[in-house]
C-alpha cells in the first residue's frame, strides 16, 4: 500500500469525519485527484474522465470505499489505503456506486459529492448524483472540506515542501551558471527539469513557464517554445520544486548579457513588498489585509500598467493539470482563510513593460509558522545576471 514516507491518514480521515459531521454528512465522495491522494496515497498519471474514480468516506463505522476502473484493480490494490475496493466498467458506474451504497446501509444517506475537481467530467458526476437520489440518498456539495484540512500543513508535511524549496533553489543557481543565448526555451525547460530531477525533484504539475522575447509580457501562461534567447535577452523562469507531490514554487528573472535596467528597477522597487508582507502578517489574521499593504508598497513605487499581479494563492500537494491552490491571498477564492501555523503559499509580483515588451516577475513559496512568515527561497528577489560568455 501507498505510503509515501508519511503516516498521517488515520488522523487525516479522522479531521475528514469531524468537518463531515460539522456538515451534517453521512458520506463524502471525494474525486479531487490531489485530495485522493491525501487520504488513501493514490496517484495516477490518467484519471478516466469518463468514470467517477474516487473514494467514499462513510462517518459511521468510520472506513473508506475507493471507487476505480476494473482495469486498475491490480494498481489500486498497490496504491491505494482503503478498507474497501469497488470497482466498475464504463457505461455501468452509476449504477455500480447506487448498489455500493445500498447493500453497505446509505440508501438513504446524505451524500456530500465533490463537483468542483477536474475529474470525472460533469455529466459523470451528475449522473453519480442521481442514481443516488433515485435510491433515496440525499446529495449535496461536498466541496473543500479536504481542500480546507490540506491547507495547513503537518511538519512531516513542512518537511517535504521546505525540501523541495531547497531543490528549487539549487536548480535556479545552477540555471544561472548554464543559461546561454541560442537555447530555446524548450531546450531551458528540459535544463530545468533535469535539474529539479537531479537534485531529488518528481515533475510537477505543470511543466516549467519560460517567458522571453517580445510576447513575453503577455505570455504569462503559454507553453515554452523553440524561441530561442538573444544576447541581451530577459527571460523569466517559474517552476515547483516536489518532493511526495508537495509543491515549492519559485521564480526569478535572468538578464543575459548586459542587465536590462529598466527590468532591473522595476523588481528593485518591488522587492520590499515581501518584507512588508512578512511584517504585516498576524496568526489569526485574514491574507488579505497584509496582502493589501504589499500590494499598495509595489503600486506605489510601479505605474499600475506595468503591473500585472501581486498576490499568491495556496500551495501544497497537486498533480496535472495545475499546482494553484483553491485559496488566494486576498482571500477572494471559494473559502475564507485565516494565517495559521502550516498555512502555504506562493507570493507574486508579475511586472511588465508593453513597450519594451518584457516581463520581470519574482515568486517565492512562504510558510507561516508560530513566529511569522517565512520565505523558503535565499535568492535575491532582484534580476540575475547571466554574463556574456
Amino acid at each position: 500500500m501507498a505510503s509515501h514516507g508519511l503516516d498521517e491518514y488515520p488522523a487525516r480521515l479522522e479531521k475528514v469525519i469531524s468537518s463531515m459531521a460539522r456538515a451534517g454528512l453521512d458520506a463524502l465522495y471525494v474525486t479531487s485527484p490531489p485530495n485522493l491522494f491525501y487520504l488513501t496515497g493514490y496517484d495516477a498519471i490518467w484519471y478516466p474522465w469518463r468514470l467517477p474514480l474516487g473514494c467514499v468516506v462513510v462517518r459511521e463505522p468510520a472506513e473508506v470505499i475507493f471507487f476505480d476502473w476494473t482495469r486498475h484493480e491490480d494498481y489500486a490494490r498497490l496504491h491505494g489505503r482503503y478498507d474497501e475496493l469497488v470497482l466498475f466498467e464504463y457505461g455501468a458506474a452509476a449504477p455500480a456506486v447506487a448498489a455500493a451504497f445500498d447493500d453497505r446501509g446509505l440508501g438513504g444517506a446524505t451524500v456530500g459529492l465533490e463537483r468542483y475537481s477536474l475529474n470525472p467530467a460533469a455529466p459523470i458526476a451528475e449522473g453519480i448524483a442521481d442514481a443516488l437520489e433515485a435510491g433515496g440518498a440525499t446529495v449535496t456539495a461536498g466541496d473543500w472540506i479536504v481542500d480546507d484540512i490540506r491547507l495547513y500543513k503537518s511538519p512531516a508535511e513542512l518537511e517535504r515542501i521546505r525540501q523541495a524549496g531547497q531543490i528549487a533553489d539549487a536548480a535556479m543557481r545552477a540555471l544561472q551558471e548554464r543559461l546561454r543565448p541560442g537555447m530555446s526555451e524548450l531546450q531551458i525547460a528540459a535544463l530545468v527539469n533535469m535539474l529539479l530531477i537531479d537534485g531529488g525533484s518528481e515533475f510537477a504539475a505543470m511543466p516549467p513557464v519560460i517567458c522571453s522575447g517580445p510576447t513575453a509580457w503577455v505570455d504569462t501562461h503559454s507553453f515554452p517554445s523553440h524561441r530561442e534567447l538573444g544576447a541581451d535577452d530577459i527571460v523569466s523562469i517559474d517552476f515547483c520544486g516536489v518532493v511526495d507531490h508537495y509543491h515549492a514554487n519559485l521564480c526569478r528573472t535572468f538578464a543575459l548579457g548586459e542587465p536590462n535596467p529598466e527590468a532591473a528597477e522595476l523588481l528593485e522597487a518591488a522587492a520590499g513588498s515581501l518584507p512588508e508582507l512578512q511584517r504585516l502578517a498576524r496568526l489569526g489574521e485574514g491574507p488579505e489585509f497584509a496582502t493589501a499593504a504589499a500590494e499598495r508598497w509595489v503600486y506605489d513605487r510601479i505605474a499600475a500598467e506595468k503591473v500585472w499581479w501581486v498576490g499568491g494563492y495556496s500551495l501544497g500537494i497537486a498533480l496535472p493539470p495545475g499546482w494553484v491552490g483553491h485559496t488566494y491571498l486576498a482571500n477572494d477564492g471559494f473559502t475564507k482563510v485565516t494565517w495559521q501555523p502550516g498555512y502555504v503559499s506562493n507570493y507574486e509580483t508579475v511586472l511588465v513593460d508593453p513597450e519594451s515588451k518584457f516581463e520581470a516577475c519574482a515568486i517565492d513559496t512562504i510558510v507561516m509558522t508560530e513566529d511569522g512568515l517565512e520565505v523558503l527561497s535565499e535568492l535575491p528577489r532582484t534580476i540575475l545576471e547571466v554574463p556574456a560568455r
